[in-house]
């Protein structure tokens, strides 16, 4: 009986394999409209079903043993509007199809998934989804995620401490903890994994960025309070490799060396394919001042990983993707040395696994879709945060962390010609997450475990035409830390009067749980003086309400093609959650600072956000876009020092910009030019109180400091050499924060207050860049 069963087991995969040999073929090629030229490596796909081709270098495609009946061919390739066309195929026949796909210079149609989690053109999406392609992955010289969200509007980035390294990302005015980071729509990276996630997740594993500003709890639950930012790994679709190489020196003392490879393998029948990739970074510290203590760390980043697909037959498919990063930081002085014999080191080095198993089954009717998937993420860490005493040969500050994340769930989809009132699309879903984490020094008093679990159940309906968006979803979420379950409705509409004129209106409610071990608990040196987090007794959890209004309008002024996007939002924060450093009751023998998580009255951020986007020629096209926002606590605010409360929220700009210029004089040639405004915010500073320089628990004196402005503007040239038909090399070379922009009042000496840090992440950097494709 168990080798029947075995043998069962192992032909499984073989008869999800059986393909009907219909000998019905499609065959082709794809034009650009405007042009006539030939388009290689366009994606012609059988919608209901998992067969597709790519275009070959000419621009021509063939698909054999197609399904028989009336189909819908969907084209779509890079810079193009998607095309839709149906076809009737018959058996022992073979049926030519030619399409001409439109330019879309100023990429509106770009297929989105995060607003809806079913895929949809980003100017039919009922909220607002911003993008950042490959292409303009490749285009910015970008290295990992953070660098790529530095153009985008509501978008800003900073490092937030002098030692570690750690970067925070801000959407709308609200800090890094309101967002949520996915990586294929799931939510896998725990609190822990998220503190150094911009910086590890590189550009080399990434297809495609969405950016879903606004509150997303409905779809992605806790903490997408201001909004989403999906990472769409790259999807193996044709035979290619390339490997490049970026090297830069950062100001006159750093050099930052970075290797990047890809590679995809796709069968001649189109049943499997697999993406290998891989990346090495390695950064020396930064010194700005000379004091031998780094503001920049030294980094050493490494990691592999591979996306892969199964066709199980004619409507199913399974997808695997697994990634491994290791990743080793410090910063401080004295690194020619062991962490603990430096006067103050302070980093980790952290070996992350990450793996996601999808199964996708389409209905033949193309109807309905079913979506089964698991995904794990294991965080092993081994941390040094802390000072040497000049009078003691070692120091102790070491800590160590594990942290296990699994997501499971499942996710159905169904498209009615007509539901109630009009065409719909029905979504639903649950899912169930776990996390384990512990956490301990070599105190035992300092041990933490946190151990939390998350069932979610979620549903909406979107109905739409031509001209209206309407959709209504609701979800719940169970976690353990709190008493009583959390509904988090949203409502979005859409209305476009004509193609180029879209008007959107969306409300959301979200919330954020009150674990203790979240983005924001960090174990550092102030002063060289050590500092925890802890929660409050009776912390609640954080509600918000959140609000948008949008115009899109495209628009052509004679060659010229462009789109202007204006959006009012606001977000009203109920029992927000702050940081109070513990005064007045401090034991001057406990080692650290201690800073408490607790709820104030509230919060509330609002603004406008404008983004322009022009094509001025074939060559040239323009991107600006600025957010004024102003958010604040409620009541009487923030205790920053005793007795004293700001209502400001902590390192938010009330304005911050971004602008691109792009020619291309050839297709061989490429200039950009692009920079980011980020405006005036406040910082806390932590000074000595005594006159000698020393420091105690609790005892240092806070400082408001107002920052300046900053300007990073940076330049980049590249040329393209072709090597062969199908090989070519890129050369290309540039100076980031050309006018060296940068903070220029840090702490100096063991003492200083590493968190005090701000503006743009890199002074000015030369760099060149090799990139061998084929």
């Amino acid at each position: 009986m168990k080798r029947t069963f075995l043998i069962l087991i192992l032909l499984f995969p073989l008869v999800l394999f059986a393909q009907r040999e219909t000998d019905a073929n499609l065959l082709g090629h794809v034009t650009n409209a405007k042009t006539g030229e030939h388009l290689p490596y366009a994606q012609v796909q059988i919608m209901g079903t998992t067969i597709g081709a790519i275009t070959d270098e000419t621009g021509h495609f063939h698909i054999a043993n197609c399904p028989e009946g009336l189909h819908t061919v969907i084209v779509h390739a890079l810079g193009y509007k998607q095309m839709q066309q149906p076809v009737t195929l018959k058996r022992n026949n073979t049926l030519e199809v030619n399409f001409q796909l439109e330019p879309d210079a100023i990429a509106l149609n770009q297929v989105v998934v995060t607003a809806t989690q079913h895929a949809v053109s980003r100017m039919e999406a009922p909220a607002i989804v911003g993008v950042i392609d490959r292409q303009q992955l490749e285009a910015q010289n970008a290295l990992n995620l953070a660098d790529g969200l530095r153009q985008q509007t509501g978008v800003c980035i900073e490092n937030t401490c002098q030692n570690c390294g750690a970067f925070n990302v801000r959407l709308n005015g609200l800090d890094g903890a309101y967002s949520q980071v996915l990586i294929d729509s799931r939510s896998i990276n725990s609190a822990l994994a998220s503190v150094y996630l911009l910086e590890q997740l590189p550009a080399a594993m990434i297809e495609q960025i969405e950016v879903l500003r606004g509150g997303g709890s409905a779809l992605y639950g806790s903490n997408a309070i201001a909004g989403v930012i999906n990472v769409i790994t790259r999807e193996p679709l044709r035979n290619t490799a390339s490997i490049s190489n970026t090297t830069a020196l950062l100001g006159n003392n750093a050099i930052d060396w970075s290797n990047a490879f890809n590679a995809t393998v796709v069968s001649d029948n189109r049943k499997a394919g697999i993406a290998l990739y891989g990346h090495n970074r390695q950064r020396s510290p930064y010194d700005r001042d000379g004091d031998g203590f780094s503001e920049l760390p030294l980094l050493k980043v490494r990691m592999l990983g591979l996306r892969g697909f199964l066709r199980t037959g004619l409507h199913s498919k399974l997808n695997l993707e697994y990634h491994n990063i290791h990743d080793y930081r410090r910063g401080g002085n004295d690194f020619d040395l062991p962490s603990n014999q430096a006067l103050v080191s302070e980093g980790g080095e952290h070996d992350i696994h990450s793996a996601q198993l999808k199964w996708d089954w389409l209905a033949s009717n193309g109807l309905s879709h079913l979506s089964a998937f698991a995904s794990t993420q294991y965080v092993d860490r081994q941390s040094y945060y802390g000072e040497r005493e000049p009078d003691e040969p070692f120091g102790n500050a070491y800590g160590f962390t594990t942290d296990l994340t699994t997501n499971t769930g499942v996710l159905y989809s169904r498209r009615f010609n007509k539901f109630l009132f009009m065409p719909a699309e029905l979504t639903a879903g649950a899912e169930y997450t776990l996390d384990r984490l512990a956490d301990r020094t070599l105190q035992p008093a300092d041990s933490l475990q946190q151990h939390t679990a998350v069932a979610s159940l979620y549903v909406q309906n979107e109905w739409h035409n031509e001209h209206w968006n309407l959709l209504v979803g609701l979800r719940a979420d169970r976690h353990t830390l709190l008493a009583h379950p959390v509904f988090s409705p949203r409502f979005n509409l859409r209305y476009a009067p004509s193609h180029h004129l879209v008007f959107r209106a969306g409300y959301s409610s979200g919330f954020r749980a009150p674990q203790l071990y979240d983005e924001d608990l960090h174990v550092g040196a102030v002063n060289g003086q050590l500092y925890k987090v802890e929660n409050t007794e009776n912390l609640r959890e954080e509600r918000s309400h959140s609000i948008s209004l949008s115009t899109d309008f495209c628009f052509h002024l004679g060659k010229v093609e462009g789109d202007l996007l204006v959006e009012g939002f606001y977000t009203q924060i109920n029992d927000a959650f702050v940081l109070q450093q513990q005064f007045g009751t401090a034991d001057t023998n406990d080692p650290y600072i201690r800073y408490y998580r607790s709820n104030t009255d509230g919060a509330h951020v609002g603004g406008i956000n404008t983004e322009l986007r022009l094509t001025l020629t074939d060559q040239l096209q323009f991107q600006l876009g600025a957010t004024l926002q102003r958010s604040r606590y409620a009541g009487q605010g923030k205790e920053w020092s005793p007795n004293r409360y700001e209502q400001r929220l902590e390192r938010v700009p009330d304005h911050y910009a971004h602008l691109a210029l792009t020619y291309n004089p050839t297709p061989r040639w490429s200039l950009l030019l692009n920079g980011t405004l980020t405006g005036p915010m406040l910082v806390y500073h932590t000074i000595a109180d005594d006159d000698d320089g020393s420091k105690h628990a609790g005892h240092g004196i806070i400082q408001q400091v107002t920052t300046p402005s900053f300007f990073d503007l940076s330049l980049k040239l590249s040329h393209r050499f072709p090597l062969t038909a199908s090989t070519s090399l890129e050369l290309s070379g540039g100076i980031q924060n050309i006018f060296d922009s940068f903070q220029s009042d840090f702490d100096s000496g063991h003492e200083r207050d590493a968190s005090f840090i701000y503006g743009p992440t890199r002074p000015r950097t030369l760099f060149l860049s090799l990139k061998l494709s084929i």
